[in-house]
């Protein structure tokens, strides 16, 4: 059995193969975007059931508002009267309090990692723009620097505000136990990777840029479907 480093490898190198008669010299970078969306695609069941759960808030906001003023003074006990809510209507307390988006995030460190480890050894090689993918951002070209970093921030801004946007029409999740928490929580974790950017490989960087976009079409495509 391949080792998860030789496996991601190997993904690259097959995904590099097959786009490079089209792309020529940028199909390295590409086949890192495209490992993105793999990954992403793989990781959809778990959006999907947060969507679905943000949903079932918003349907049991009144009953929600409720609870809400009857144990205004009793903070332990709303808490237990939501568990109960949420467990009579089959949605889980993981996806009923908002942790879903902050376990999409934390998966996806393992692979961050690999993709790391499969560059540092120059086991995969290629360039963005021409400049080796092993390069450091803040190592770049000044016009590649500021570019990346533009989309790394525009695209956490855009899913901040897109978790922000979902969490005023639930009301229900504040009074989730932890709920306000994980919100803040999710929104700022897109902006926690900008400031360490500068020093990781540009493979990485990238990985990250095409995870942020499509995080934010994800979010985008779910909440109108």
């Amino acid at each position: 059995m391949l080792a998860p480093v030789e496996l991601t490898q190997h993904l690259l190198t097959l995904l590099d193969t097959t786009i490079r008669p089209l792309l020529g010299p940028s199909s390295a970078w590409v086949a890192i975007a495209l490992l993105t969306v793999l990954v992403r695609v793989a990781l959809l069941p778990l959006a999907v059931a947060q969507t679905r759960a943000a949903r079932t808030q918003a349907a049991l906001a009144p009953e929600v508002a409720k609870l809400q003023k009857r144990f205004a003074k009793k903070p332990e006990r709303l808490q237990a009267a939501m568990l109960d809510l949420y467990r009579e209507r089959g949605v889980g307390v993981l996806a009923g309090s908002g942790c879903l988006p902050v376990l999409l995030q934390l998966v996806q460190l393992p692979v961050i990692f690999i993709v790391y480890r499969v560059i540092r050894a120059s086991a995969f090689t290629g360039a963005l723009f021409g400049v080796p993918l092993a390069t450091t951002l803040w190592a770049a070209p000044v016009p590649l620097l500021l570019a990346l970093v533009a989309v790394l921030t525009i695209a956490a801004a855009l899913s901040s505000w897109q978790t922000a946007r979902n969490a005023r029409s639930n009301p229900a999740t504040a009074a989730v136990p932890g709920g306000r928490s994980v919100t803040v929580i999710t929104r700022a974790l897109p902006f926690a990777i900008v400031p360490f950017a500068a020093w990781l490989p540009l493979a990485v960087v990238v990985y990250l840029a095409a995870g942020n976009l499509f995080t934010v079409l994800q979010q985008a495509i779910l909440r109108v479907h």
